[in-house]
């Protein structure tokens, strides 16, 4: 029994104690080791691994008063049934300063593989690209953001060449998560723009964060625009499926078991990968693994071991497939 006297009663004792609550009441919910594509780390270490300089106020006292750190997190795991899974680069902390990440996954190589961020014009990102998948081992570089004026997305656009490219030549991951905005055209269209890059650059294994942000609406095919299911074609395209997704579908009033159903339909398990987005969603990691799970109750044994572990363990190689 955890005997919460000996914590302070302050937000951080606080924050605390419900993290401990959830490593000693979680058991696993799958009957094999899961794969979690998407955990984000920080530290509370400021003077070591300084936050971004416009962090928020809320994202600063988050990390501050509980940091995202390997032995937080590998308890999470044990308790949880989680063999390994992809350190995510946070944006929200550190944007492209992937310091702490790569100083985690290279201590704990078994159980971590880095996916960072960089910038998708800059000069130096496709030498850096190279130097990171030799030294630093990472599987893959991720690529967020929203539209400009003109609805485009500029690591869709030709001024990132040079970073696909060199991803391309490494055989490298490109997780992308272009956003949502108050342009309605720009995703779909971006969602073509994947296609045109995929056929380009047919070495990158492409995986779509969130599922590539659906429209939680409950038609026939559950928010995703043509554009979005065009993609099926694409067999280096593959679909991260996320507690973020999960909660974005809930509070649209669509079930995700019937989401999960049609996309798998669609795309194939195989192109499927599950991501917990602990540390920026917030809750109970338990819960996240048993509704990501729950979600997949009509999928058989085998397409389940491909969302939550098979894929994934092949898609994110340390250092790269190569040429």
């Amino acid at each position: 029994m955890i005997d919460r006297r000996h914590f302070l009663v302050s937000a951080a004792g606080f924050a605390v104690s419900a993290a401990l609550a959830d490593i000693a009441f979680a058991a696993p919910v799958a009957p094999f080791k899961l794969f979690d594509t998407h955990a984000h780390f920080y530290s509370a270490d400021e003077a070591k691994y300084p936050f971004k300089p416009d962090i928020s106020a809320a994202a600063k006292a988050r990390a501050l008063s509980t940091p995202i750190t390997p032995d937080y997190l590998f308890k999470l795991w044990d308790q949880n049934g989680v063999e390994a899974g992809c350190g995510v680069q946070y944006n929200t902390t550190y944007y492209t300063d992937d310091r702490y990440l790569l100083d985690v996954a290279g201590q704990y190589p078994r159980r971590i593989v880095p996916i960072v961020i960089l910038d998708p014009v800059g000069k130096d990102t496709p030498a850096t690209l190279a130097k990171m998948a030799r030294e630093n081992k990472i599987a893959g570089v991720r690529f967020s953001g929203a539209p400009d004026a003109s609805g485009n997305f500029n690591f869709l656009t030709s001024a990132a060449d040079g970073a696909w490219e060199a991803a391309n030549h490494l055989g490298l991951v490109v997780v992308l998560m272009p956003t949502r905005s108050d342009n309605k055209a720009a995703l779909p269209a971006a969602m073509k723009r994947v296609g045109e890059i995929a056929d380009k650059y047919p070495n990158v294994r492409i995986v779509l964060d969130h599922v590539g942000f659906p429209e939680p609406v409950a038609d026939a095919t559950f928010g995703l625009s043509t554009d979005h299911l065009a993609l099926a074609k694409h067999k280096n395209v593959f679909y991260k499926y996320t507690t973020f997704l999960i909660d974005q579908l809930k509070a649209g009033g669509v079930d995700p078991r019937a989401f999960l159903d049609f996309a798998i339909r669609t795309y194939g398990a195989d192109h499927f990968v599950w991501g917990s987005d602990v540390g920026n969603t917030k809750g109970n990691y338990a819960d996240f693994v048993k509704a990501a799970w729950d979600s997949a109750a009509d999928l058989t044994p085998a397409q389940k071991h491909a969302l939550f572990h098979d894929t994934a363990a092949h898609l994110f190689v340390p250092g790269g497939r190569g040429a």
